[in-house]
């Protein structure tokens, strides 16, 4: 929340209509003084892009991976992982912590916030620029305003919510943080009139999946509304998902290379654009690896997999659940250190079966992009949501091998059957069931963390999240004190000491209160 009086035009004109020129490959222009803005339609296509491009700043990267992973049964320590994120797999997390400031997504927010308050003026000073067309830019700019909040409130809880743009020197910048219920509420609104307006599709694959569409809304809907447990609203939004028949699963055999490699798939939904020559994705690849330093920051922890219950051979009544699941072998390699599995999701192009019976990896030079929401995330967020209204386990079974049996495919050992219900016998097993498929099928999206905060806030406590998370310390892994997680405000990252000390108004997390992080 600090004093901004000039907008960086991080990038310049989108090509909205003709679809011929990439928006990733227009080289950045100069500051722009406010004052000496805002006159036509291609300035505020200029800002909407740097709200867009805003995304994709290393900062805000980090902190969605850090924050939807880190913490969760998914991550552990790679090569030279950051000191902080160490400290944050040990549960050593203190008000200095890096990862707790959370300046980069207000960044973001600041950029959206300029936009919806200078572009309503063009509509009268440009008369190309009709209110239609504002109305649908400002939709998008409110969707991804919103989508910096969600990321926000899931990870501190109470969070300021701020709508005026930081412009002036005079402006008061002390805003006490908003209870999580106020911050859902305001998220909601947003979301609810951007789906108004916002477009169904765009001209080209590439803007309608890096931009913001119906679809988009619909789906950051469907996550905020089984955040917070109302699950007739985010499974009516995920049936609107699911009913377009222009979205579709990939083939089992394609996932790795066509959703994670090349990107912009017919499963997608929204994806924040990269680009190998001007926005390189390096965050994944400093965290996950690339062609040439395949070793990432982070790993996947070997006891997990060494585990009696894995997900990717747990034992149910008939035998194995995903004993043979393609997944385990295209988004996890096997390290040489034993102790972990190298990522391979995103970064690897494709893997192949070799002479010997093992694998072949094959790693490419390209850079991601970063899915925010796809098909598959969708139909399992109503497998969720139905499990906890249980009203229709059957259905839930139906949904889960839609992802499950894709995944399942070619093996020359067994004859591979499609889940049954009959191997599931109550709301547990069904909502362990669910946590495991979406653990398998979205590991490494930035997902983990928040899936199993959400099955800590329906029990109202941090041990069924806990549970999870120690089994990658079994055998001697993380020095972590799991008792640092014993009440649900552990759950939640503490307000950094440099916000509190420039805002009087803040209230550190409970939790945090008596730290003394002054040094």
């Amino acid at each position: 929340m600090k004093k901004i009086y000039t907008i960086l035009i991080s990038i310049v004109l989108m090509a909205f209509t003709s679809g011929c020129t990439d928006w990733l490959d227009i080289r950045p222009e100069s500051d722009v003084v406010l004052d000496e803005f805002w006159q036509n339609e291609t300035q505020v296509n200029e800002v909407l892009a740097a709200c867009y491009r805003s995304l994709t700043a290393n900062d805000v990267m980090s902190r969605m991976m850090t924050w939807g992973e880190l913490r969760s049964d998914n991550v552990t320590f790679g090569l030279d992982m950051n000191k902080d994120q160490v400290k944050i797999i040990n549960l050593d997390i203190n008000t200095s912590n890096e990862f707790s400031h959370w300046g980069s997504m207000y960044t973001v927010i600041n950029y959206c916030n300029i936009f919806l308050h200078y572009a309503p003026g063009v509509v009268e000073l440009d008369q190309n620029f009709t209110q239609t067309e504002y109305r649908s830019l400002e939709a998008e700019v409110l969707a991804i305003r919103s989508l910096a909040y969600f990321y926000l409130v899931r990870t501190f809880k109470r969070v300021p919510w701020i709508e005026t743009p930081s412009i002036d020197d005079n402006q008061d910048y002390y805003v006490e943080q908003s209870d999580e219920e106020v911050v859902l509420d305001k998220i909601i609104a947003d979301l609810e009139t951007a789906l108004k307006f916002t477009r169904e599709q765009f001209e080209t694959v590439q803007y309608t999946k890096g931009r913001i569409t119906k679809n988009a809304v619909r789906a950051m809907l469907a996550d905020v509304y089984l955040w917070r447990g109302d699950f007739n609203n985010s499974i009516q939004y995920c049936d609107q998902i699911m009913n377009d028949e222009n979205l579709e699963l990939v083939d089992g055999e394609q996932v790795l290379q066509r959703v994670f490699f090349m990107g912009n798939s017919p499963e997608s939904i929204f994806e924040i654009q990269f680009d190998q020559d001007l926005y390189r994705n390096e965050i994944v690849e400093a965290y996950y690896g690339k062609i040439g330093d395949t070793y990432g920051e982070w790993a996947f922890p070997y006891s997990i997999l060494a585990s009696n219950e894995s997900p990717f051979k747990f034992k149910i009544a008939s035998g194995f659940e995903a004993q043979y699941d393609q997944r385990r072998y295209d988004f996890l390699r096997v390290g040489t250190t034993g102790d972990s599995y190298q990522i391979f999701k995103y970064v690897g192009v494709q893997r192949t079966k070799n002479s010997l019976g093992g694998n072949t990896y094959y790693y490419g030079s390209g850079t991601p992009n970063w899915i925010v929401y796809r098909l598959s995330d969708i139909i399992l967020m109503k497998a969720e949501a139905l499990v906890q209204l249980g009203t229709d386990n059957q259905q839930v079974i139906d949904l889960v091998n839609q992802t499950y049996m894709r995944a399942n495919y070619d093996d020359e050992e067994a004859e591979i059957m499609p889940l049954s219900l009959s191997d599931y016998s109550d709301k547990r097993d069904f909502e362990k069931l669910v946590l495991r498929e979406r653990q398998r099928e979205l590991m490494f999206e930035g997902k983990r963390w928040f899936d199993l905060m959400r099955l800590a806030r329906r029990a109202d406590s941090p041990a069924p999240a806990v549970a999870y998370i120690q089994k990658k310390s079994a055998g001697g892994g993380e020095g972590t004190s799991y008792y640092k997680m014993s009440v649900m405000d552990a759950l939640y990252m503490p307000v950094n000491i440099g916000e509190m000390n420039s805002n009087p108004l803040l209230e550190q997390n409970p939790f945090y209160e008596i730290e003394n992080s002054y040094e």
